[in-house]
């Protein structure tokens, strides 16, 4: 029953977590077919493999990562990870895919609260984006790029919900462009430069510097939507 740790999660989280609603025998299987005693310390194992294995893939790239480092990094035995997951590309496509989701959950919630202030759904998706750079859980998300011998399939399913995201994003945009909020363009491209900018911030912050993170999610955030405003 791989669904239930690896594809099933991602789609429920898409839309409303209806996993609640399964069936319990279902939700007591794991992806090899052995039983689950505990789910809550079932997904809160699963939960810190996918974080040791983003600290691992963002130290040595997806290539030169192997099942024997994600372990060291998870303080895990090896097995242990097959009960979750049945590869690295299993592990490296369900970090992606949460990650994205996470913000497509962020901006819907956004959207909501917000109603049509274009604004401020634009300022505060553009905090939330660069606030993963601060996050344990989230820091190393952003820094991995899709690597070119992840699948077909596997590839498709990050770039559906990422183009989800930028879609999300880019309608907002739009809306403030007609309104006169923000300057005439192709918001599909404003939606590009924007979000490549909040998103990698992780790339460049070092912990400890004289740039503390409420100061660069404030600073960085203004400077973009600065970038927006209509003249």
């Amino acid at each position: 029953m791989e669904e239930k740790f690896q594809k099933k999660p991602i789609a429920a989280r898409r839309s409303g977590r209806e996993s609640a609603a399964a069936p319990a025998a279902e939700a007591a299987v794991g992806v090899r077919g052995y039983r689950i005693r505990d789910l809550a310390k079932a997904e809160e194992r699963r939960r810190a493999i996918l974080l040791g294995a983003a600290r691992a893939f963002a130290k040595g790239g997806y290539d030169a990562t192997n099942m024997d480092q994600i372990a060291r990094e998870c303080g895990l035995a090896k097995g242990h990870i097959y009960h979750y997951f049945r590869s690295k590309e299993d592990i490296f496509t369900e970090i992606r895919c949460e990650a994205v989701t996470r913000l497509l959950e962020r901006l819907e919630a956004i959207i909501r609260e917000s109603g049509d202030d274009a604004e401020a759904i634009v300022r505060q998706a553009i905090s939330a984006a660069i606030a993963r750079a601060f996050k344990e859980g989230e820091r190393y998300e952003s820094v991995l790029p899709d690597p070119v011998s992840l699948s077909l399939e596997n590839r498709r399913r990050i770039r559906t919900l990422g183009r989800r995201y930028e879609q999300m994003f880019s309608n907002v945009v739009r809306d403030g462009m007609k309104k006169g909020i923000f300057a005439e363009g192709d918001p599909k491209l404003v939606t590009f430069v924007v979000l490549r900018a909040a998103l990698t911030v992780s790339n460049w912050y070092r912990e400890g510097g004289k740039w503390k993170p409420h100061w660069i999610i404030e600073q960085v955030t203004e400077q973009l939507v600065r970038s927006l405003r209509a003249r």
